[in-house]
């Protein structure tokens, strides 16, 4: 146990930057959130009000959700990529208030900082994109520290999601990441589903009010870690694309206002759709029409370099040619996203979409 004087929540950025983080490590903040940290940035935080209803169950029946006014397990993820700091200032920003008894945390909630090494090497990744990990994709790669960490996470998520006192709740997971490229929309979401559980229009509503301004429903299987949490565990899950890369101390955070907004009142047990100037946005929506995979060493990606997110394509315009096979956009209408040519053979190098 640590002092107690000391908040793991005002520290949780500079231990990890500063490689001081105490993995296993648990107590209670000055401010009366309790916290266990599960591995290096990881760190599950209990309001005091459900931490005593846990507590209690153990001799009376457990409360139910609304009636303790907790709704939703809660992931908030950021740092996947080690070079997208304005998720991981977001996230500080957040913890600091809560412990500055600014904001008044009413949501169990995992905190994570996905790659540790990359974050303090300033690089997207070290030796393998933490986010084509997931779904054991891991079990695929030759042993490393991201294939370890993705392996981590995906125990402590499932430990996680088990909850705490028997209560199930709403599980939400939102994975927050800024783009290596412009886009026509700076701010949007990929929204995995499957076709057991297809996003509801309430998520996308929430989503909007976040400032989020295109949104890309998908149902296409996928190894990053948004899909994992909503294929493995029916949370309403969403990658999160903020922007564009920039180191520390150097992202235009009032950029941000609208997601850190609508985080703060889903935490505090608010509904996130309900912004407090009363606007009601609408995201520009989209689907997954398919995917570009890169699966030999003759692939070609026919789009420029510095081609921005959510280009349109018209129908019959040939995108990529590997080998025999080629993309040919089918649709009267497609739009790219994440295109890149470099990926490894058998990763999608770009993932195309059109209107809802």
């Amino acid at each position: 146990m640590t002092d107690a004087k000391r908040s793991a929540l005002r520290h949780w950025l500079s231990d990890v930057r500063e490689s001081r983080d105490h993995p296993h490590d648990a107590g209670i903040d000055p401010c009366g959130v309790h916290w266990q940290r599960h591995a290096e940035g990881v760190l599950e935080l209990t309001p005091p009000g459900l931490a005593a209803a846990s507590d209690a169950s153990d001799t009376s029946d457990a409360k139910s959700p609304s009636a303790a006014g907790h709704r939703y397990d809660a992931i908030l993820s950021c740092g996947i990529h080690g070079d997208e700091t304005a998720p991981i200032e977001i996230v500080d920003g957040i913890l600091q208030d809560i412990a500055d008894g600014k904001l008044t945390l009413r949501e169990r909630v995992l905190v994570v900082l996905g790659n540790p090494d990359a974050v303090r090497a300033g690089k997207r990744y070290l030796e393998y994109d933490l986010n084509r990990l997931f779904q054991g994709a891991h079990a695929k790669r030759a042993e490393s520290p991201a294939v370890q960490r993705a392996r981590e996470l995906e125990v402590i998520v499932a430990q996680f999601f088990a909850g705490v006192d028997g209560v199930r709740r709403q599980r939400r997971h939102v994975d927050m990441h800024t783009a290596i490229r412009a886009s026509l929309f700076p701010r949007f979401a990929v929204v995995p589903g499957t076709p057991e559980r297809p996003p509801q229009a309430a998520w996308f509503d929430a989503l909007a009010a976040a400032d989020i301004e295109a949104t890309m429903r998908t149902e296409q299987p996928s190894i990053t870690f948004s899909y994992y949490t909503c294929a493995r565990f029916g949370a309403e899950s969403c990658t999160l694309e903020l922007g564009k890369v920039a180191p520390f101390g150097e992202n235009r955070l009032e950029d941000f206002a609208g997601i850190d907004a609508a985080l703060r009142r889903w935490l505090s047990g608010g509904d996130m759709a309900a912004r407090e100037d009363g606007k009601v946005l609408q995201a520009k929506r989209f689907r997954v029409a398919g995917e570009i995979v890169r699966r030999t060493d003759a692939f070609v990606l026919d789009v420029p370099a510095d081609t921005p997110n959510f280009t349109a394509y018209p129908a019959g315009t040939v995108l990529a040619r590997d080998g025999e096979n080629t993309y040919t956009v089918s649709h009267p209408e497609e739009r790219i996203v994440f295109p890149n040519p470099n990926v490894a053979n058998g990763l999608r190098a770009g993932v195309m979409v059109v209107p809802e």
